[in-house]
């Protein structure tokens, strides 16, 4: 822009003025470019939008996971050039609902969000969102850029290994049922028929206590055993606050001297994706055990809460001895919790010193 002098007369900017706008641009101009290079090295998908949402870049992977090539710079294609988008739960979700969008309005990354792509000739697609806002050197927004890892093949995967555990645990139930179960009524039975025998041979004088308590256990287990089938062949896993109920409730009366308390916020949701919920139980349930089992504690308390609108957090903590978590992080029961903890996008903290107890905290996408 040029400035009016004290004659009137306009005055150009002065050479070495031009000479660094003219650098910063080049500058501008090939940080922008190097950053595409980058992108397109990737091996998954990955583009840029505007902080209108407008789609800037994208690389090849990108194309080949949506199935099309969206418009640049053209608000028929904002914040993600997928034909259409789901929730792993298969709830449709909308473009300005994306994760993209999300790190857009909110100025926050969302990293290891899962989300369902379908292409325009009707193939879904399982994918890792990576979305993060992008600011200049003066901390202003200028974009977001999102990097989507597809994860197609390793969802195939786990859906066969479960479908084969299913036929595994149904194999399991029919084995116990038709051949455990009944080899334990029979037993019971027989027990039975000895004492009436006894009881009938001595006129009633003599009842053996102990045969009789031997019976009743016996009928505790065949009985406990029946729930065990029932629940092996139980294709619908229980709500996710019931199952920790019943998870809570198992370790009192594994030790009736801890105090264990479970602690849910009022707006904590009601209902949680079977598979998001079967894999924070199995969190929760190891957390739990090394509570109960190597830290000694006294007092537990698992709580579950809602976090802003798009997060829960589950943490258990106790006040048992602690420890050194980093002398930990190879342990067999932490590296589980931490891989299902990724799997589910969110983010594991663990909190412990020697004599102080510990905290197990866990955070993932509501959705």
């Amino acid at each position: 822009m040029c400035e009016i002098g004290r004659q009137g007369s306009l005055q150009q900017p002065a050479p070495e003025a031009i000479n660094q706008r003219q650098q910063d641009e080049f500058g501008l101009q090939n940080g922008e470019s190097h950053f595409r290079r980058l992108l397109d090295k990737l091996p998954a998908g990955a583009y840029t939008c505007d902080p209108e949402g407008l789609i800037t870049y994208y690389n090849q992977h990108a194309v080949k996971l949506w199935g099309r090539a969206p418009k640049l710079n053209d608000p028929e294609d904002r914040f993600c050039g997928s034909f259409k988008l789901f929730a792993p739960d298969g709830s449709p979700i909308t473009h300005d609902r994306c994760w993209m969008a999300q790190a857009l309005k909110t100025n926050e990354g969302y990293n290891k969000r899962e989300i369902v792509i379908e292409r325009p000739d009707g193939r879904r697609l399982s994918a890792l969102a990576h979305a993060n806002p992008i600011h200049d050197e003066s901390g202003n927004l200028i974009g977001a850029v999102n990097v989507l890892v597809d994860i197609t093949e390793r969802k195939r995967a786990e859906e066969e290994l479960r479908t084969v555990r299913e036929a595994e645990r149904s194999r399991i139930a029919r084995d116990l049922h038709d051949g455990v179960l009944q080899d334990l009524a029979a037993v019971v039975q027989g027990l039975e028929a000895a004492r009436i025998e006894q009881k009938a041979q001595s006129d009633g004088r003599v009842d053996d206590v102990e045969l009789y308590q031997e019976i009743a256990t016996l009928r505790h287990a065949a009985s406990k055993l029946r729930r065990a089938v029932y629940d092996l062949r139980s294709q619908k896993a229980p709500p996710f606050l019931t199952a920790v109920e019943s998870l809570v409730e198992v370790n009192l009366q594994r030790d009736p001297d801890c105090k264990l308390r479970l602690e849910v916020q009022y707006d904590f949701p009601r209902e949680i994706p079977e598979k998001k919920g079967r894999e924070l139980l199995r969190i929760v349930q190891e957390a739990l055990t090394n509570a109960t089992c190597h830290s000694m504690a006294r007092n537990i308390r698992v709580s579950l809460k809602a976090e802003e609108a798009d997060s829960i957090v589950m943490e258990v903590a106790d006040d048992g001895r602690g420890f050194d978590p980093a002398s930990a992080n190879g342990g067999v029961g932490i590296v589980g919790m931490r891989e299902r903890t990724s799997l589910l996008g969110g983010d594991m903290v663990i909190c412990s010193e020697p004599g102080k107890g510990t905290s197990v905290r866990v955070r993932v996408p509501r959705f």
